[in-house]
């Protein structure tokens, strides 16, 4: 009798210790495999998974090349090439009077010097590149290449007084 009670208690421990098994695993499995580094790298097809890849770097963009300078670019080229004595001074031949920023905007007798953002469609750059005669500056050397580039983008930039 003695027997039948010790086989009767295994039995029994040995039923509470499988249930226990069985409900230890569920619980396991039901959260995932949070907390096991084996399976924390892997992703769901069983493939490795590696850290994360940082945020691309936005590419470096370069700031804006400074525009063409009234002040410092057109003006010292018109002082010296065309606003000078009995040509497009005070005394302006054409009725154009470059010595002054308003001066030039303003234009002479064939209408305006240029056409703001439009520097195709404007005088001045047509008489310093020579498709309109007499060539600019006249009586003078022609303006070189990099001169008449900085006509053309000060007035495609918005002609500004700066």
């Amino acid at each position: 009798m003695e027997n039948k009670k010790i086989i009767h208690s295994r039995t029994m421990l040995f039923a509470i210790f499988a249930i226990s098994l069985l409900v230890s695993a569920a619980l396991i499995s039901g959260c995932g495999d949070e907390g096991d580094p084996v399976t924390d790298m892997m992703n769901g097809d069983g493939d490795k998974v590696t850290e994360p890849e940082p945020d691309p770097v936005d590419p470096v963009v370069d700031p804006p090349a400074p525009g063409v300078s009234f002040n410092q670019d057109i003006n010292p080229i018109l002082a010296e090439s065309c606003a000078n004595a009995n040509c497009h001074d005070n005394v302006a031949s054409g009725g154009l009077n470059l010595t002054s920023y308003d001066n030039f905007k303003k234009g002479g007798k064939s209408g305006a010097a240029f056409v703001v953002e439009d520097a195709d469609n404007s005088l001045v750059v047509k008489y310093i590149k020579g498709e309109k005669q007499p060539q600019m500056p006249f009586g003078g050397n022609p303006l070189n290449a990099d001169q008449i580039q900085f006509f053309v983008d000060w007035i495609n930039e918005g002609a500004e007084n700066n």
